[in-house]
C-alpha cells in the first residue's frame, strides 16, 4: 500500500512539472508569434529612441542588505527579474548626500549593464519612487524620448528574443559569472518602429498573457510544493500506524 501510494504520488509530481514546462513553452511560443508579426517591421537603433543613458557610480557600501529606510546602492538582482525589487541593495558605507541623478524614481527603465550571459541587459520599470535607492556603477537609467516611443514598449522588446540575442552576441568578457555590455551596445539594441496605437496594443496583449501565465505558474508551483511534501507525510503516518 506504501509503495502504491508513493508511486501515485510520483505521477502527481510529474504531471505538476510537466503542467509548468507547458507554461513556458506556451510563453515561448507567444514570444515566437508576436516576432513573426514584426518580421517585416522596420527597426531603429535604441539610441535614436531615447535621450540618453544615465550611469550610476561605484559607492562605498557596507556587505550588509540596505533597510527600507537606509540609503542603499542597487545590486544587479533588482534588475535582474521581471519586476524591480529594492530590496536588493547594499547599505551605503558613512555619511553620504546622494546626487538626485543617482536616485531611484517611478517610470524609471533601469538596465543591468552587467551580470551573467541570460542576465546582463536585463530591463525594469520602476513603479514607485525610492530617494533611499541609488544607480550603481552596473546599473543605468534608459532616458526615453516619450515623444518617439512609449517606455512600457520598450520595456517590452528589449526582452523579445531578437534584443536578447543583440545583447549577448555582444557581451564581453570571459567568465561565465560575469558579463559586461557597453552603452554603445545598448544604443545599437534594434527596435521596431510601431505607432503608439500599435504599441499600446502590443502592451496590452503581453500584459495580460503574462498575467494569465503568472497565474498558471503560480498555480502549478503551488501545487508542485504540497505534492513534494506528501511523502512525508505518508511515511509518518504509515508509521504512526
Amino acid at each position: 500500500r506504501l509503495k502504491a501510494q508513493l508511486a501515485e504520488v510520483d505521477k502527481a509530481r510529474q504531471a505538476a512539472e510537466a503542467q509548468l514546462r507547458d507554461a513556458s513553452l506556451l510563453v515561448a511560443r507567444y514570444r515566437e508569434k508576436t516576432i513573426k508579426q514584426l518580421e517585416d517591421v522596420p527597426r531603429v537603433p535604441l539610441g535614436e529612441l531615447l535621450h540618453g543613458i544615465e550611469a550610476g557610480k561605484s559607492f562605498q557600501t557596507t556587505e550588509l542588505i540596505a533597510c527600507p529606510d537606509e540609503l542603499g546602492v542597487l545590486k544587479v538582482s533588482a534588475v535582474s527579474w521581471n519586476e524591480f525589487l529594492p530590496q536588493e541593495a547594499k547599505a551605503v558605507e558613512g555619511e553620504y548626500q546622494p546626487d538626485e541623478r543617482h536616485k531611484i524614481k517611478k517610470g524609471d527603465l533601469i538596465i543591468s549593464r552587467a551580470n551573467t550571459l541570460e542576465l546582463v541587459g536585463a530591463v525594469v520599470r520602476v513603479a514607485d519612487d525610492y530617494p533611499m535607492r541609488l544607480l550603481s556603477d552596473k546599473t543605468l537609467r534608459l532616458v526615453v524620448n516619450e515623444e518617439m516611443v512609449l517606455p512600457d514598449y520598450l520595456l517590452t522588446v528589449l526582452k523579445l528574443p531578437e534584443a536578447r540575442s543583440h545583447i549577448e552576441n555582444n557581451a564581453t568578457g570571459t567568465s561565465d559569472s560575469m558579463r559586461n555590455i557597453s552603452q554603445k551596445t545598448i544604443n545599437s539594441i534594434p527596435v521596431p518602429v510601431l505607432t503608439f496605437d500599435q504599441q499600446r496594443e502590443l502592451i496590452n496583449r503581453f500584459s495580460q498573457f503574462n498575467e494569465e501565465m503568472a497565474l498558471v505558474q503560480k498555480s502549478g508551483k503551488a501545487m508542485l510544493n504540497d505534492i513534494n511534501l506528501l511523502p512525508q507525510k505518508i511515511l509518518a503516518q504509515a508509521f504512526e500506524v
